[in-house]
This record gives structure tokens, sequence and C-alpha cells, in this order.
């Protein structure tokens, strides 16, 4: 990269984050570009999933993904859906930005994207919106909750009440990132908790999140919410892993800043 365009695109990041350059490669958008993607690194909705969980598939003609085959599936919450894959590469790259990169205005890139998502999915009843909490430790460290960015994004977009309903009441050090759904399961068991004071007791709740891969983490906030009568439970995150192949996209989080950086430096 060129010394001119390295500097337009500093310039770019520190005033005009939210648009002026795409927020995957940098290149830049023009004013019709509403996601904050080029054309190069856009990615379409996903539009074959699983039923239950949302994840992609690309076998027609399957109504659930392998986890959830015959909707036998286990899961505390009602139905989960994402717009986009989180094997392709460029939407990987944008969550890796907002989590691991100290970026969070992509928060609001994501959302608009997410919200536009959402107003297809016919769940007008929706009464509150919610998000995966942080242990306030993991607060400390990473200085944000890239969920709750996401979540109260949404519902300014969507003009819909966003509350802190949860609570993370264990510190997991291990990242549940890097390990399959029985572990995923067993390391979070419990550690999920409705706040005090907080109004969900016959609601239609949306729990947000920024990826999904097994569930476990959307299960045990979901299993938190409806043990205090939560009407239903309804999850939505940017991205989501592959239904049809036995295979996690996520990597912990120290392999998260590796590979943010990796890109970083190619650019």
């Amino acid at each position: 990269m060129k010394a001119a365009d390295i500097f337009k695109r500093a310039i770019g990041e520190i005033f005009y984050p939210e648009g002026v350059t795409c927020a995957v490669c940098g290149n830049d958008l023009d004013a019709s570009s509403r996601y904050g993607i080029c054309p190069g690194c856009s990615v379409p909705f996903i539009s074959l999933c699983c039923e239950k969980c949302g994840a992609a598939l690309s076998e027609r003609g399957r109504r659930y993904c392998d986890r959830c085959v015959g909707g036998n599936d286990g899961h505390s919450f009602d139905v989960a859906r994402a717009p986009f894959p989180y094997a392709r590469d460029s939407v990987r790259k944008l969550v890796h930005k907002l989590k691991y990169g100290k970026q969070p205005y992509r928060a609001k890139i994501m959302a608009v994207s997410m919200a536009d998502f959402l107003s297809g999915l016919g769940w007008n009843d929706t009464d509150l919106i919610t998000f995966v909490p942080l242990h306030p430790k993991k607060l400390r460290q990473r200085t944000y909750n890239q969920s709750e960015l996401l979540a109260r994004n949404i519902a300014e977009i969507s003009s819909l009440p966003v509350a802190a309903t949860l609570k993370k009441t264990t510190y997991t050090k291990k990242s549940a990132a890097s390990l399959g759904r029985e572990e995923r399961l067993q390391l979070l068991r419990n550690t999920f908790a409705v706040g005090y004071g907080a109004d969900i007791k016959g609601k239609n709740i949306l729990l947000v999140d920024d990826v999904y891969t097994t569930g476990a983490t959307a299960d045990e906030c979901a299993k938190a919410l409806k043990a205090k009568k939560a009407r239903t439970v309804r999850v939505l995150t940017y991205a989501t892993s592959i239904g049809d192949k036995s295979v996690t996209y996520a990597y912990d989080e120290e392999e998260g800043i590796r590979r943010l950086r990796e890109t970083e430096g190619a650019d």
C-alpha cells in the first residue's frame, strides 16, 4: 500500500470510521454503500439455513443442520438466525475487527445489516432486545462488550427497547470459542443469570450476540431467561456456522488477535 493511501485510510478511520472506506479491505466507498462494505467484500444474506439454529446450509431440501437433525436439538432458545456465514473471510475479518481489534465503531456498521435482516424475519412481536454479557473481569480487559454494542445499535435502528437483563456470574479463563458443543456446555453451564429487577416475565426476548457456533452460549442465556418466565427467546447474531459440515469456524481469543494482525499487516 502506498504512503498516500495509508495516510488517507488513517484519516478516514479517525474522522469517518463508519463509511469512508470499506470496513474490511479499506478501499474507497461510494455514498450508496449501506453496510460500509465494498462490492468485492460484500456477502449476500444467508438464504438457506437450519430451521432451528439458523446455521447456513448448502444442500437444498434440508430442514435442519447436522446438529439439529430431526428437530431433536436440545436447544433452550426458540430459534436462531444470522445474516452471514462466519466461514466467509470478509465476514470473519469484520467480526475480528470488532471483537479483538479495539474497533467498537464497527458495531454500528454491522448492526445495519442485522437490523435489515431482522426486519424480514417476521419477529414483529419482539418486546425487548438484550445481549450476551461479559464477566466484569473480561469486560475490563476488552473495555467494551461487542454484543451489547450490536444490540444497542439494532435497538436504535429498529425502535425497540433494549436492556441488560443478563449477567455472567462465573469468570471462565479458558475461551469457549475453540471447544466443541459438549465442552462448551460444560464450561458455560450455570454461568449466566438474570440480573435483579430485570423485567422479562411473559416477554418475547431477542438475544443478540456476534457469532453463533454451537449454540452453547445462546442455550445457557436462554435457559436463564426462561427460568425467569420469558415467553420466548430468539437469537440474532451477525454470523453463524456452516450447518452441513462438522466444523466450527470460531477461534479462541489469542488466535483471533493473531489472525487479525496478520490480515492487517497484509493490507
